[in-house]
C-alpha cells in the first residue's frame, strides 16, 4: 500500500546558461550605451537563473514530504498492536498468577525413636498365625525330588576281552504248554556263532486258534559265548537252540534278534580307575544338588525367605557304570531330594513391631529397619526351623497427610503454625507460600503440597 501510494521522484533540474559575451573587433569603438544595456541583460537573467533555482529546490522539498510523512504514521500502528499485545500478556499472566499459581508447600519431620530387637525366633509348619509371647511364627516346607545320568571320562587302561550282548525274540510254536529255558541256554546263528541266555526265562505256551497253533514270544537278554569283535553282528532272522537238536521242539522252539549285537572286543580298552569313580561321585552330587537347589528356588514363592541352614540335601541314590562309551566315557546315575523350610520374612516384622509396641506404644509403626539372621537349626521332622536375629529400626507414629491437608487450605503462616503444634508427633516443619505476594494457603486442596519425612 505504501508504494502505490508513494509518488514518483522527480529529479532535480537547473538550467545551466552560460555568460554572453560580445566580441567586437575593436572595442575602442564600442558604444557605451550597448555595453550598459548587456551588463543590465546579464544581471536579470543571473536572477532569473537564482529564482528558478530556489523554486526547483522548494518544488523538490515539498515532493518529498509525503514519503516522510507517511513513515511515522506506519511505524505508530506497529507500535500500538505490540503495545496491545503486551498488556494482554502482562494481563494474563497476572490473572494466571493469581488465580492458577499460588501454591502452598508444607515439609514436614515427624518424630522418630529407635529400638532394636535382638533375640531368637522359631519358624513353625504347625502353626498358622504368629504367637508373639511364643516368638513363633508360620512356615512352609518345600521339596524336590531329581535324578540324573552323569557322564566322566575313564583314565585307565587296560587289555580286555569283552562279548557281545543284545535282545532276542523267543517264540514256541510247539505246545500250548510254557517252556522254561534256563541259564546259559545257547542259541545259534545260521553260521554257527553261538550266543547264550543271560538269566533264566520263562517261554509263554503257544495259543490253538482253529486248530493251529500261533506261536507266543518273550524277549530276552544273550551274550556271545566268545569274546571279539567278530559277535557283533547285524539282525539275525532265525536262531536255532541247538539243545533242542534232534526232537521235535528243535523246530517248534527258535528265535530272531530285530537289533544288531555290540560290544565284542578284544585289546586296550579305556576303563574308570578307583580314584576317577571317586571324583565322579563327588561331583555327580554337587552338580545334582546345584540343580535341585535352582529348581526349588524357581519353586519357591518370592514372599518366602530362605536362610542359611534352612535345606537339607538327600542322595537317594547313586549307581555306577564302568561300561565306558565309544568316547572313552563311563556314567554315574544319581538321584536326591533336597527339603527346604522358609517363613514369610513381613511375618517376622510383624512379630518385631507388635513386640515393640507394648515398649514404645500402640501406634508406633516400623519406618525403617535392618534385618540380620544367624544360621538356622532346621529340624525337618519336627517341621520348624528356630535362628537369631538382630533388629534396628527407626519407629514413628502414623501421620495422616490428607487430614493435614484438608484443614490446612485458606490458612495464613499464623494459622498453619499453630495446626502444626496441635500434632505432638511432628517434630519439626516448614512453610512455604508462591509467588511471593501470597499470605495464606489456597483454597484448592490440590494446591497445597504436604511432604513427611
Amino acid at each position: 500500500m505504501a508504494n502505490i501510494l508513494k509518488k514518483p521522484k522527480r529529479k532535480k533540474m537547473v538550467d545551466i546558461i552560460q555568460p554572453i559575451s560580445v566580441h567586437l573587433k575593436d572595442k575602442e569603438f564600442e558604444p557605451k550605451s550597448i555595453e550598459k544595456n548587456i551588463k543590465e541583460d546579464l544581471r536579470k537573467i543571473d536572477k532569473q537563473v537564482e529564482e528558478f533555482t530556489k523554486k526547483e529546490e522548494k518544488q523538490f522539498k515539498e515532493e518529498e514530504k509525503p514519503e516522510r510523512k507517511f513513515r511515522p504514521k506506519k511505524f505508530r500502528i506497529k507500535t500500538y498492536v505490540f503495545i496491545g499485545l503486551l498488556l494482554a500478556v502482562l494481563g494474563g499472566g497476572i490473572y494466571s498468577a493469581v488465580e492458577f499459581l499460588p501454591k502452598a508447600e508444607i515439609k514436614i519431620i515427624t518424630k522418630k525413636t529407635e529400638w532394636n530387637y535382638v533375640d531368637s525366633v522359631i519358624a513353625d509348619k504347625n502353626i498358622t498365625k504368629i504367637d508373639v509371647g511364643q516368638k513363633r511364627i508360620p512356615a512352609e516346607i518345600f521339596s524336590i525330588r531329581k535324578n540324573f545320568n552323569f557322564s566322566f571320562p575313564a583314565t585307565g587302561k587296560k587289555i580286555v576281552q569283552e562279548k557281545a550282548g543284545g535282545k532276542i525274540i523267543i517264540y514256541n510254536a510247539y505246545s500250548s504248554e510254557p517252556q522254561r529255558l534256563v541259564a546259559t541256554t545257547r542259541f545259534a546263528t545260521p553260521d554257527g556263532k553261538i550266543f547264550r541266555l543271560v538269566k533264566e526265562i520263562m517261554v509263554p505256551a503257544a495259543k490253538i486258534v482253529e486248530g493251529k497253533i500261533v506261536a507266543s514270544s518273550i524277549e530276552a537278554t544273550v551274550v556271545a559265548d566268545q569274546a571279539g569283535p567278530k559277535y557283533n553282528i547285524e539282525p539275525v532272522s532265525h536262531f536255532s537252540i541247538p539243545g533242542f537238536q534232534g526232537s521235535a521242539k528243535y523246530q517248534g522252539f527258535y528265535a530272531e534278534s530285530k537289533e544288531a549285537m555290540k560290544g565284542g572286543f578284544i585289546g586296550e580298552k579305556a576303563f574308570p580307575t578307583e580314584e576317577d569313580i571317586k571324583k565322579a561321585k563327588e561331583k555327580a552330587s554337587q552338580d545334582l544338588r546345584d540343580s535341585v537347589e535352582s529348581f526349588l528356588s524357581l519353586q519357591t514363592p518370592p514372599e518366602f525367605k530362605i536362610i542359611e541352614g534352612s535345606k537339607q540335601f538327600n542322595l537317594l541314590k547313586q549307581e555306577v557304570n564302568q561300561q565306558v562309551d565309544e568316547k572313552n566315557n563311563f556314567t554315574v546315575f544319581s538321584e536326591a531330594e533336597l527339603l527346604n523350610i522358609a517363613f514369610k520374612e513381613s511375618d517376622l516384622k510383624n512379630l518385631i513391631e507388635e513386640t515393640a509396641k507394648a515398649k514404645l506404644g500402640t501406634n508406633f509403626k516400623i519406618k525403617t529397619y535392618n534385618l540380620e539372621y544367624g544360621v538356622g537349626r532346621a529340624d525337618f521332622k519336627q517341621g520348624q526351623i528356630s535362628f537369631a536375629v538382630n533388629f534396628q529400626g527407626v519407629f514413628e507414629e502414623p501421620f495422616n497427610v490428607e487430614d493435614f491437608r484438608q484443614k490446612s487450605v485458606t490458612k495464613s503462616e499464623t494459622n498453619l503454625r499453630a495446626l502444626i503444634s496441635s500434632f505432638p508427633n511432628i517434630q519439626k516443619a516448614t512453610i512455604s507460600f508462591w509467588p511471593f505476594w501470597v499470605k495464606r494457603a489456597p483454597d484448592d486442596i490440590k494446591r497445597v503440597k504436604v511432604e513427611v519425612e
